[in-house]
């Protein structure tokens, strides 16, 4: 039998007989002797009495049993309900011995088999032991190997420095020929042009030279008949000869008056020279002055923007690319640009690779591409551009000093020093728009300008900076160009990180690789502008 059961039967049992048990003392009542000679009736009294009271005890008893019944009850109640939550726990525990049981015999069973990893273990240790000394054998063999190869490497690093620097003067060079080749290409071009308009005006001498031919004849008659004239007038003059002998004294004693007259004119226009020589050097000293006060007055922005429309040229590419089907697209790019000084006194024309075929931020397969740039002067056919250094982003283009020349355009000086001034002003490549923001320089690069964005007032102004647009300091010099809606390229000298060839020499697969070659430069970018 179950202890546990067994006790609570003993406790239910023992409660019953303490339940039913009385502890009351007992009653001490003097028992009155009978007397013989008492009469019936007290008897029969007393025994009524005696009756009455043992009545009266019974039900005290009584009443005592039921109120102790009643505990009773109440406790066994209570040892029920004590009972119920034993067995439940009693049901619990074994259940949790049960499982702690199969726990018991999982562990076991885990124990074992962590033994037999355990003995694995340590074969595989003693494996890993002989292992670890050939390894480190090896890699002694490996640090010696290692030691060899620094001193081999060391020598190859120098030398590969030495020849990094010669292939970078190298480039460098080929840059500049390029450079070169570029401007005479277009020098060229210009000669070409200047070459049909020679044959023009050759034409028109040659009509005028006709002309000239024909009135040379009348003057050559007219010549003769003055000639005739002239024989008659020398007949003249002989008669007259000897009356001028008879002045010739007089006119003697005249000149040497006139020669001392002559010294001291000669001396005063010495002087005048003097002066003229002086007051020349303070003219142009004059204008200098004048010409730099004058590029350093602010401007409006409306100043500027009728400056731009006035000596704006028009770029234009046209390319024949893959479509997306296989079939062949032509596109045409176009946008505006001004002409800008660079630091050579060679002309350039800037413009963002968007407006052109050679996007970086795009794929495409091109088969041609030429370029025309259009100014007052007439179209000029370009056949090579070149990728600013400072930012890949950005295309620029020389031109020929005889096609500036005869464009009557106005150049715009770059603008060296643009943290002079406090705001910058924006014309949109295609016209449509102009505005002012103020700017602050790139804490990570000073070739980068941050536009600001517009007070809390001017977000809702006609005017959005965007990507390709043109900026300016505020005395109408050209600083560069924006990358994107808050970044702005400083335009310090236009040095070539690469050269593309167009026209007739345009190769597809040279552009792709330069164009791959582009996008790893602007990888290298400061993170706040790429």
């Amino acid at each position: 039998m179950n202890k546990t059961l067994m006790l609570v039967i003993c406790d239910f049992l023992l409660l019953s007989m303490l339940a039913l048990a009385r502890f009351d003392p007992p009653e001490e009542n003097s028992q009155p002797a009978l007397d013989a000679t008492a009469s019936s009736a007290t008897a029969e009294a007393e025994l009524i009495e005696l009756l009455e009271e043992s009545l009266q005890a019974e039900q005290g008893s009584r009443e005592n049993l039921s109120s102790d019944l009643q505990e009773t009850r109440e406790t066994l109640q209570e040892k029920a309900r004590q009972l119920e939550e034993r067995e439940a726990a009693l049901t619990e525990t074994l259940a949790t011995l049960e499982k702690t049981s199969a726990e018991a015999e999982a562990l076991t069973q885990a124990k074992a088999e962590a033994e037999a990893i355990r003995a694995e273990l340590a074969a595989e240790r003693e494996q890993l032991a002989q292992r670890f000394e050939a390894t480190r054998q090896e890699l002694q063999n490996a640090s010696e190997e290692r030691i060899r190869l620094a001193n081999t490497l060391g020598s190859a690093k120098e030398e590969r420095s030495v020849s990094e620097e010669r292939l970078k003067q190298t480039e460098e060079a080929l840059r500049r020929r390029e450079a070169e080749l570029v401007q005479r290409e277009a020098e060229l071009q210009a000669e070409k042009a200047d070459k049909a308009r020679m044959a023009t005006e050759q034409a028109e001498l040659n009509k005028a030279l006709e002309v000239a031919q024909t009135e040379r004849r009348l003057l050559s008659e007219n010549l003769n008949k003055e000639q005739q004239e002239k024989l008659e007038a020398f007949a003249r003059a002989d008669r007259l000869t000897d009356n001028v002998g008879v002045l010739g004294q007089g006119v003697s004693e005249l000149g040497q008056g006139v020669n001392q007259l002559g010294q001291g004119v000669s001396q005063i226009g010495q002087g005048v020279n003097q002066l003229g020589r002086e007051v020349t050097t303070l003219s142009q000293s004059s204008e200098a002055i004048k010409k730099e006060i004058e590029a350093a007055r602010p401007q409006t922005m409306s100043e500027i923007f009728t400056r731009f429309q006035k000596n704006r040229a028009t770029i234009r590419f046209n390319s024949r690319e893959q479509g997306l089907f296989g079939g062949t697209v032509e596109r045409s790019y176009e946008s505006r640009s001004i002409l800008v000084n660079g630091p050579d006194d060679t002309v350039y024309l800037v413009t963002h690779s968007s407006n052109s075929p050679f996007s970086l931020s795009k794929s495409s397969s091109l088969e041609s591409v030429s370029l025309t740039v259009t100014t007052g002067a007439g179209s000029l056919s370009v056949n090579q551009i070149g990728f600013l250094a400072a930012d890949p982003r950005l295309i620029f283009i020389p031109l020929p000093k005889i096609y500036v020349e005869n464009s009557g355009l106005e150049t715009f000086p770059l603008a060296l020093q643009p943290e002079r001034w406090e705001e910058a002003v924006l014309i949109k490549n295609d016209e449509s728009n102009f505005g002012r923001t103020e700017f602050r320089r790139l804490t990570s690069s000073a070739r980068f300008l941050r536009m600001e964005r517009p007070a809390l007032g001017e977000l809702f102004s006609d005017f959005a900076a965007s990507r390709g647009d043109l900026a300016f300091t505020k005395n109408s010099q050209f600083i560069g160009l924006l990358t994107d809606t808050r970044y702005a390229v400083v335009i310090e000298d236009f040095v070539a990180s690469a050269i593309l060839n167009l026209g007739n020499r345009f190769e597809p697969d040279a552009a792709r690789s330069t164009v791959d070659k582009m996008k790893d430069r602007v990888r290298q970018l400061p993170e706040d502008v790429r």
